[in-house]
């Protein structure tokens, strides 16, 4: 046969599908939902290693909330990349584990680590959670199109930007529109 007469095969993967300007068969509003949990718990850790002084075992939960963010903003990128959720079941089992760490950081130092960034990163990773489970009982997860993607975005920054801002590391950044002077000897 030559070109001309072959049979055209249709798109059956979420890979063919995406790569053909279509639309995925999974919900991927989870990777951006898994963004902006993850940045949060950066921001956590990172405040949270700047006060090991007092507390040693902080030190080591910032340190565990860093690499539990890092991780969120991998998997989120390899589903935006993929098109897909994966490992659904790991990623509940991740979600479980980045809301007992964000919780224990609040536990171990309230004063300094922000409730409300703690409580904006614990919904995200509950809403992770139930995405993943939502795909792992259902073959079609749903579609997700170029809106839900931006309200899924614009829902997660609205929530993102204050606990960012009420974090360690948010309080000590230098406010926008102010100029950081460097006195060169």
């Amino acid at each position: 046969m030559d070109s001309l007469t072959a049979p055209r095969t249709i798109a059956t993967s979420d890979e063919e599908v995406v790569a053909s300007g279509g639309r995925a068969t999974a919900s991927i509003w989870p990777a951006i939902v898994a963004w902006g949990a993850g940045l949060v718990q950066i921001a956590l850790g990172a405040g949270a290693i700047t006060t090991v002084q007092d507390d040693p075992a902080i030190g080591v939960v910032g340190i565990s909330l860093i690499v539990i963010g890092a991780g969120a903003l991998g998997w989120g990128a390899v589903i935006l990349a993929r098109g897909r959720i994966v490992a659904p079941r790991a990623s509940i089992a991740g979600s479980l584990a980045g809301i007992l760490v964000t919780a224990t950081a609040l536990a171990l130092d309230p004063v300094r680590i922000s409730v409300f960034a703690v409580a904006v990163a614990i919904v995200l990773l509950i809403a992770v959670a139930l995405g993943c489970a939502r795909a792992t009982r259902r073959s079609d997860a749903g579609r997700s199109g170029l809106i839900g993607l931006v309200v899924a975005a614009v829902l997660v920054s609205g929530a993102v930007t204050p606990a960012l801002a009420a974090t360690e590391a948010g309080r000590h950044a230098v406010p926008h529109g102010e100029m950081v002077e460097h006195s060169h000897h």
